[in-house]
C-alpha cells in the first residue's frame, strides 16, 4: 500500500513540472511576441541637446581675472595713460563672500595700472538697505586704495541681518552726478552686486526711464560700466551702451550679453540691428587697426528716405567719438553729402574737408533731406576733393539706406569708384543698402566689393530698402 502511495505521488510531482515547463513556455512565446508587433518609437518630436552648446552658455566667475580685464581696458590705448575707478559695491548681507574677495583682489587690479601709469585714483559708492531704508554712502576721489580696502572691509562687518541690497540705479546716478571727472579721462565704473538692479522711481517704466539718463550722463562725462553682476537685461545693456562689459559674479551663470541674440540658430551681432551700434563698431575695429594719424570723411546720404536714420545717426557719433577718445586717437571728421532730384535728376555732391567738430557733423547729419541718391558721383566726384595730406590715413564711411545706383550715362561705373578709393588709400566702412542679386552684376556688389577691397567693413543699414530685380524696391530689411 505504501508503496503504491509512492508511486501515484511521484506521477503528481511530475505533472506538476511539465505545467509549470509549460505555461513557462507560453510566457516566453507571449513575451517574444509583444516585442515583434511592439511599434518603434518616434523620433520625429525628439529634443536633441547639444551639451556643448550648454557649456558654452555657462559662465566661470573670477573676480580678480574681471579686476584686471578692466584695468587693462582702462590703460590699454592712452598714450598718457590716466586711470580712474569708480567701485559702486551693494552693501548688503549676502554680499559678504564676494566682498572678501574684492578686498584681496583690489592689489592685483592695481598691480595691473602700475604698470602703466601713478596716475590714478579711486572711489567707492555704496548701496545698500537697512531696515527698509534705502543708503548710499560717497567716499570721494582717494589715491591711497588702502582707504577703499577699509571701506569695504567696514562695509562686509557692518552688515548683518538687517541690511539687504540696495538700489544699484540709484547709486549709478549718485556717482556720476557727484564726482568730479578728469577731462581727457575715461572712468571706470565697477558695479559689484548679486542682485538685480532696483531703482526708487515708481514710474512704469522707471528702469527703462533711468538707464536712459545713466547712459546720457556717461556719453557726457566719457564714462563707462563695467558689471561684476547677474545675468539680467538691465546690467547687460548698461555696459555694452556704454562701452563697458560684463562678468560674472557667481559660476553657473547663463551668458549675458546685450550684444548677442540668437535667431534660428544663429548667433546675431545685436549691434548689427542698431544704427548706433554699427557706428561703434566700425570705430572699434578701426582703432584695433592702430593708425596713427586719421581723417574720417562720411559719404553721407540725402535722401528722403534716411529721414529717420539721421538722430541714430547722430547717437552712433557720439558713440564713436567716445570710442576715440579712449583710444588716444589723432582723428578728424569731414563729410561728403549727396543727393538728386527724384526721378534721376542731376547729382549734387557737396564736399566738407576736415577738420570738423563732432557737433558741426551732427548738424549737416540732420539737414533737411531731398530728391533721390547717386552713390558712384559721390564717391568719384567727392573722394578727390578731399586731398588728404600723406602722413594721415583717409578713411570713409559710406551711409546709405539704398542700393547703388547705375551711372552708364556719365560712365562712371563700380570699378571706376573703387579705383578711386584704392588710388586715396583709402579704407572704406559702409553701412549701406540691399540689392538683389538676381542680376549678378558687378555694379549691384559695388557696396560691399569696396569695403572688401580696401580691408574695410561691410554691414547693411537697419531699415535698409531691398530691391527685388529692376522693378524698384517692394521691402524694407
Amino acid at each position: 500500500m505504501t508503496f503504491v502511495k509512492q508511486a501515484l505521488a511521484g506521477k503528481l510531482n511530475r505533472k506538476i513540472w511539465i505545467c509549470c515547463l509549460c505555461t513557462l513556455f507560453v510566457l516566453i512565446g507571449a513575451l517574444q511576441a509583444s516585442a515583434q508587433i511592439r511599434p518603434p518609437r518616434r523620433t520625429r518630436n525628439r529634443i536633441i541637446v547639444d551639451t556643448n552648446a550648454k557649456k558654452q552658455d555657462i559662465v566661470k566667475a573670477d573676480i580678480g581675472a574681471s579686476l584686471k580685464d578692466i584695468a587693462k581696458r582702462a590703460t590699454q590705448h592712452t598714450k598718457t595713460p590716466k586711470a580712474d575707478i569708480v567701485f559702486v559695491v551693494d552693501g548688503g548681507r549676502r554680499m559678504s563672500g564676494v566682498l572678501i574677495d574684492l578686498e584681496k583682489q583690489l592689489v592685483d587690479m592695481l598691480a595691473v595700472i602700475e604698470a602703466k601709469t601713478m596716475d590714478y585714483r579711486f572711489a567707492l559708492v555704496r548701496f545698500q538697505s537697512v531696515n527698509g531704508e534705502p543708503r548710499q554712502t560717497l567716499h570721494q576721489w582717494t589715491f591711497d586704495y588702502i582707504g577703499i580696502e577699509n571701506a569695504l572691509r567696514e562695509m562686509r562687518l557692518e552688515a548683518d541681518n538687517s541690511t539687504v541690497s540696495g538700489y544699484g540705479l540709484d547709486a549709478l546716478v549718485e556717482g556720476l552726478n557727484k564726482l568730479d571727472f578728469r577731462e581727457g579721462v575715461t572712468t571706470q565704473f565697477v558695479v559689484v552686486t548679486n542682485a538685480r538692479m532696483r531703482t526708487l522711481w515708481t514710474e512704469a517704466d522707471a528702469k527703462d526711464r533711468i538707464s536712459e539718463q545713466i547712459i546720457d550722463r556717461c556719453r557726457r562725462q566719457n564714462a563707462q560700466l563695467n558689471f561684476i553682476g547677474m545675468s539680467e537685461k538691465v546690467q547687460a545693456e548698461l555696459a555694452d551702451r556704454t562701452n563697458g562689459k560684463w562678468y560674472p559674479i557667481d559660476s553657473g551663470q547663463r551668458r549675458i550679453d546685450a550684444q548677442r541674440i540668437e535667431s534660428g540658430g544663429t548667433v546675431v551681432d545685436k549691434a548689427l540691428l542698431r544704427v548706433d551700434g554699427l557706428f561703434r563698431r566700425i570705430a572699434e575695429n578701426l582703432v584695433a587697426s592702430r593708425p596713427d594719424k586719421v581723417d574720417v570723411v562720411f559719404i553721407f546720404d540725402y535722401s528722403l528716405s534716411m529721414q529717420t536714420k539721421t538722430e541714430p545717426a547722430c547717437e552712433g557719433l557720439d558713440q564713436m567719438v567716445a570710442v576715440f577718445t579712449a583710444a588716444g586717437l589723432d582723428y578728424q571728421f569731414g563729410i561728403i553729402r549727396f543727393w538728386a532730384a527724384v526721378g534721376g535728376g542731376e547729382s549734387t555732391v557737396v564736399v566738407t574737408k576736415p577738420p570738423l567738430e563732432p557737433e558741426q557733423v551732427k548738424t549737416m547729419f540732420r539737414l533737411p533731406k531731398t530728391g533721390d541718391e547717386h552713390l558712384l558721383d559721390a564717391v568719384i566726384e567727392g573722394v578727390p576733393k578731399l586731398r588728404t595730406p600723406p602722413d594721415r590715413d583717409l578713411v570713409l564711411i559710406v551711409v546709405t539706406d539704398e542700393a547703388t545706383s547705375k551711372r552708364t550715362e556719365k560712365g562712371y561705373t563700380a570699378g571706376k569708384a573703387i579705383s578711386v578709393c584704392r588710388g586715396a588709400r583709402a579704407k572704406v566702412y559702409v553701412i549701406g543698402g540691399v540689392t538683389s542679386m538676381q542680376t549678378g552684376s558687378f555694379g549691384d556688389n559695388f557696396q560691399r566689393q569696396v569695403a572688401q577691397l580696401t580691408k574695410g567693413e561691410h554691414y547693411v543699414m537697419p531699415g535698409a530698402v531691398i530691391w527685388r530685380g529692376t522693378g524698384g524696391a517692394d521691402e524694407r530689411r
